[in-house]
């Protein structure tokens, strides 16, 4: 289902808020994910798999979300793209949001440093964004260059030197 998306709240850097006429919905940006930047299971799930302290990773994801809100922002329409009865483990709907040039706000923030392949996606081998993500590190895009090592832990990825 494809529809315009309008009254559209970020809620963090892979989650967005949008209003439909029946009420809201938490929107899971398909394909992605950004790191948290509220304490919540995943948050402290993160803290003891990387190994990073409350403030590094709170900052990690107050970035990621501030990105997301910067190109939210930036645009006049977007469409919805979803499934009504996909839904992620957590309630949310996990749809794509296109901007008015066509390219999803997913690929965005993969491309621009702020967000990484989500794990399901990840097994895809030939998903395009592994191919965003690479280049992001290596141009040191967004995290990648603004907190290197911390981004790496957080991706579970390598430092290259």
């Amino acid at each position: 289902m494809t529809i315009p998306a309008e009254n559209i709240t970020v809620e963090d850097g892979d989650t967005l808020i949008i209003s439909f006429a029946d009420g809201k919905e938490r929107v899971q940006l398909m394909d992605i994910d950004a790191p948290e930047d509220t304490e919540n299971a995943k948050f402290r799930l993160d803290m003891r798999r990387t190994g990073l302290d409350y403030d590094t990773l709170f900052s990690l994801g107050a970035i990621a979300t501030q990105h997301l809100i910067k190109l939210i922002a930036g645009e006049d329409s977007f469409t919805l793209q979803y499934q009504p009865e996909k839904r992620d483990r957590y309630g949310r709907l996990v749809g794509a949001l296109i901007d008015n040039e066509g390219v999803s706000i997913s690929e965005r923030m993969v491309l621009n440093g702020y967000a990484i392949v989500k794990s399901t996606a990840a097994e895809n081998p030939a998903h395009p964004y592994h191919a965003l993500q690479r280049n992001a590190q290596e141009e040191m895009q967004g995290l990648w260059g603004l907190l290197p090592k911390q981004a790496h832990l957080w991706a579970g990825t390598s430092l290259k030197r």
